[in-house]
Order: structure tokens, then sequence, then C-alpha cells
């Protein structure tokens, strides 16, 4: 599920009270479920639109925001908002925040999303319940929408990238500052999973999308199961007022290795098959004799998983720009009376995620494709 489809969702009874949900804003819709919840969403597709599945955990009442508080003793500051929606991972350090959705008035509300961002222990109280919950250092995709007085912030862990391991197992040799990149080893990548609350065909599509690995709907239950069983799969806690989803987090190998593993343990056991390899089944490749008549038959199918597998740092048709991006767009019409062009913008908005990322960034296009800014 996009983290721009993370968008705000409260009861109307808590609007008036709390948070206000953008009610005129040009990129988002809002409708009303039949349990008077206002929802608000991008390309027709609301994330919280389920109800609940039997079992998960829910640690509130339905009508009470959770407070959230940190305090800096060395700046003696205190920062408070009020969250609506919490997905919660556990390891024995404590509950980790893997998304987060709070709001308030704006500079609370980007000061705790910096705090959050920055790696801050926050307190998060409800009733007579107090947790204290851990954050990750700059590990988190941040938005945060505005409407009137109030603020609305977003943040959801961003899925890792796979990385070499220098933690001083590598040694240079003695003359040279060459590093032996044959004893690198790359180390899990961790993704992040958001679905409707029990819908396994949703959380197997997600995961396709996630993986190299071949997937296909007939190996669901097989490949589900056993990635659970092995706890490369593991499901989160999702605290929230009125959200029906489920939040999930999976670990995968360098090149996937533990789902291959999973896939060929399935195929060797005959605990699944390949659809066409058992005398007598329907082969799909049987009108297909050359390259011409492969992508004649599977084209869209290659396309559409090329385009899950590679998903862009930022969509324009299905994010805003973020405050910063914007800013820098008013001071370039405000210095020299022209703004930029909206690839323009698109490029700067994916740039500035990727440097929060790492500290590198390139910007590779052809020439007259709007690298530079200039104005005739």
């Amino acid at each position: 599920m996009p983290f721009a489809q993370l968008i705000a969702v409260l009861p109307l009874r808590d609007v008036a009270y709390s948070l206000r949900v953008p009610s005129n804003s040009n990129d988002l819709k809002c409708n009303k479920d039949e349990n008077e919840t206002v929802i608000a969403h991008r390309s027709d597709c609301g994330l919280f639109l389920f109800r609940q599945k039997k079992g998960v955990r829910q640690w509130m009442s339905n009508s009470k925001l959770i407070e959230l508080s940190y305090y800096d003793p060395s700046a003696q500051v205190r920062l408070s908002a009020y969250a609506d929606t919490l997905v919660l991972d556990h390891d024995q350090n404590g509950s980790i925040i893997s998304a987060i959705r709070f709001g308030g008035y704006p500079e609370m509300v980007r000061a705790m999303a910096d705090a959050i961002y920055g790696g801050a222990t926050i307190e998060a109280a409800q009733n007579d319940t107090t947790r204290m919950l851990q954050s990750s250092l700059k590990s988190y995709q941040r938005q945060i929408t505005h409407d009137g007085i109030y603020a609305v912030a977003t943040l959801m862990a961003a899925d890792t990238v796979q990385e070499d391991d220098r933690s001083g197992k590598h040694e240079k040799a003695e003359d040279t500052d060459v590093i032996d990149t044959e004893q690198m080893e790359l180390q899990p990548r961790r993704c992040y999973i958001f679905c409707p609350a029990g819908d396994q065909r949703r959380l197997f599509e997600e995961l396709d999308r996630k993986t190299a690995a071949p997937l296909i709907p007939e190996f669901q239950d097989y490949v589900l199961n056993s990635l659970r069983q092995r706890g490369d799969l593991r499901q989160l806690e999702v605290i929230s007022l009125k959200e029906r989803m489920d939040a999930w987090v999976i670990d995968l190998k360098p090149q996937d290795q533990n789902v291959v593993e999973v896939l060929e343990q399935g195929l060797q056991s005959g605990a699944i098959q390949i659809p066409g390899t058992l005398p007598g089944s329907p082969d799909g490749f049987e009108n297909v004799e050359n390259v011409t008549g492969y992508l004649n038959t599977f084209g869209v199918t290659v396309a559409d998983r090329i385009r899950n597998q590679f998903m862009p740092l930022f969509d324009p048709a299905k994010e805003p720009l973020s405050d910063e991006v914007l800013a820098i767009n008013d001071c370039i019409m405000s210095r020299v009376g022209y703004s930029l062009y909206d690839a323009q913008l698109a490029v700067a908005e994916a740039v500035k995620r990727q440097l929060a990322r790492k500290r590198v960034a390139l910007i590779i296009a052809e020439c007259g494709s709007g690298k530079s800014v200039r104005r005739s």
C-alpha cells in the first residue's frame, strides 16, 4: 500500500475537538462510511475502510485519541500531540513505531514528527495505560497536511535497502586501500506491508511486489504459512480508532534467498506445483513458439511485474509535494519571476527523499529534459 494513501481518518464526533481532515484540497476526496467516519483518500482507494479482524489486538476505546508526549531535558522542550493510529513492532528492546498518524497545532505536529524521525522515545497514554515507544533514527517517510489552524502528520517506516556489512569484517590489504569485496556480506532488507484486515490475497499480492522471487496465486497459502513459520513474515500490532487493517513486516535475505528456499522446498515436497507441469494439466506455453509469441502472450503480465518491482521514490499522480519543495518553488517565483515545471518539481521531491535516505542522489536525463533551471 503506497505511503500516500495513509491519509487522515477520524470519527466525526472527535474532529471538532482534535484533528480536522482536509475538506477542500484538490488532491483529496472525502466520503463517509456507515460508521460515520470521514475518509480522505487518493486514487479512489482508501486504506482504512475495512472491519476489524477478530483477534487483532486493540489498545484503545472507540472514542478517545492517544496522547503523545516528548520531553527533551537538555533543551527543556516538551511536545504533545494526539494520535488516532499506531502500528508497532516488538522486540527485546520494547515497542518500536512502524507507522503513526497524529495531529494538533502545526508547530507541535512538525516538531513531534522531527522528534520521531530523529529517533526519540515517545510516551503514549490512553485511559490508564502508558507506553514508551521507541522510534528508528531517520527510517521514516513523512507527510504533513494542513487544514486551517490544524495539521496532521503521517510517518511510516520506509523499506530498507540491501547494504554491505562493513562492520569490522573486512580488512584492507597491506599495500592497498582496496577492500576485499568477495568477503562482503549483504544484510537482509526489511519491507512493510499494509492491507485490509484478514485479506490474505492482498497480503500475497503486496508480498509479490516486494520480492523478485517468482510467485503465482497457486502458491499463496503455502508461501504465507511457510514464511510465518520461519519467522520471516511477522504481523505487527495495529492500534487504531476505526481503521480495519493488518500490518506486516517481511525480512528478505540477499537475492530473496529465504523466499526462494520456501519455493524450492515446496516444489521438491510436492506441496506446490507449477501449472502445466503435471500430465493432463493445461500448458500456458502451448502456443508460444518464439519471442514474439511469448511477448504477445505474457507481455502485459511482464510489464505489470516490472512496474510493481521498481516503485518510484515519488509518484506525482498519487502524492503531494512536500512543504520544503513548495517553499523553494515559491522562493524562485518571488526572486526571478517564474516557477519550476511540474516535472522539475517531481524530480526535486524525489531527490529530497533520496537525500533523506542516502547522502548522494543522481539526476540522469537527456539534454533538454529540464535538468537546469533556465528561462529565456
